[in-house]
Formats: C-alpha cells, structure tokens, sequence
C-alpha cells in the first residue's frame, strides 16, 4: 500500500465509529425521552443527516475497496452504505422522491440485522479479525433493537429498546474507532494498538 493512501478498511472502520456514536446517542436521548425527558430534537436530526453523509461517504469507501480487490471490504461497506441511506431516507433526506415514514417499519430494519449477521458469518469464514466480527454482530444488534423499538406489538418495551439500541451503538463506536485506528499504517508502526 501506498504511503499517502488510507487503508479503505480504516477509512470505512473509522466511519462506522462515528456514525454509531450518533447513533447510540440518539437510543439514550430517545430512552429518556420516554422516562419523561425533553428529547434533543439536534440528536434526532443529527442522526438522519450523520446517515446521509455517512452512507454517502461509505459508498464511496466502497468503491475503493472494490479497486483494491477487497470483495468482503466492497460489499461490507457497499451495504452499510445502503442501511444507512435508508436511515436518511426514513428521515427525509429523500422527500419528493421516496415517501418513508418510520411507521410499521420496523420489519426493514430486523431484515437489515439478518443481513449484518450473514457479514458476520461471511467475515468468521474469510478469517477476519475477531474484533470485525464482533463488530457487525453489535451492529446486527443495533439495528435489531431499532426495529423492535419502532414495533407496535412491543410498545410496553419500546423505552428499554432504545436504551439497549444506544447501549450497542456506543460499544460499536469504541470497537470500530479502536479496530480503525489499529488498522492504520502508521499505528501498526508505532505498536500502540493490537489487531485482534
């Protein structure tokens, strides 16, 4: 790899941290929202614009994984793109030409979980890092959470749902920016991080 290049992986991992961190907080803001508390109406839009840029910026972290013949890396990111571009869409990134709303959605998002525990069993086969795969396991986990919190039938649980949404989202945040971060050239030179 060259010296003046990221490492696509990293870029990608580094993201995803960033983007879970959004999210995790806006699981706590939503739980006590529910307990009685105002709700930071800047948390819940920062979620929907973060997933736009987000999944505007992993597509492209996509692209490049493609280009370095990263077949798990371009469909890894390529679909964590997609999610998150559904997230913007449930938002209103997208309004005039799609019409979400996250009413009775909460199906897409067990669906989109399914899918991050399929990567999970693709990466524990490809011999990833242990750490990858405890990563998309937590965000299987996020998004499942997000969906049964949106489910009508499990109203009387929603507030816990979302905690345990936002519990995910910030572990995912601290094992993805420690992944990204160990997977840069210049960290694993210095030897301050382990690649587990």
């Amino acid at each position: 790899m060259s010296e003046t290049r990221i490492d696509p992986t990293a870029m990608g991992l580094l993201f995803i941290g960033f983007i879970t961190l959004v999210v995790g907080l806006f699981g706590i803001d939503q739980y006590n929202a529910l307990g009685g508390s105002t709700a930071d109406p800047m948390i819940a839009s920062g979620v929907f614009a973060v997933a736009l840029i987000g999944g505007l910026a992993l597509a492209l972290i996509a692209f490049y994984a493609y280009k370095a013949n990263s077949n798990f890396g371009a469909s890894l990111f390529g679909w964590i793109a997609l999610s998150l571009l559904f997230v913007a869409a449930f938002g209103g990134a997208f309004t005039g030409l799609f019409s979400f709303t996250l009413d009775n959605s909460w199906f897409l998002w067990v669906v989109i979980a399914i899918f991050y525990l399929i990567f999970a069993i693709w990466a524990f086969l490809a011999g990833t890092p242990k750490m990858l795969l405890a990563i998309l396991v937590i965000t299987a986990m996020v998004f499942l959470f997000l969906g049964l919190a949106l489910n009508p039938d499990m109203a009387d649980s929603m507030k816990t749902m979302f905690l345990i949404m936002g519990i995910f989202g910030i572990l995912d945040f601290l094992l993805a920016t420690y992944l990204g971060l160990a997977l840069t050239e210049e960290c694993a030179k210095c030897g301050k991080f382990k690649i587990f």
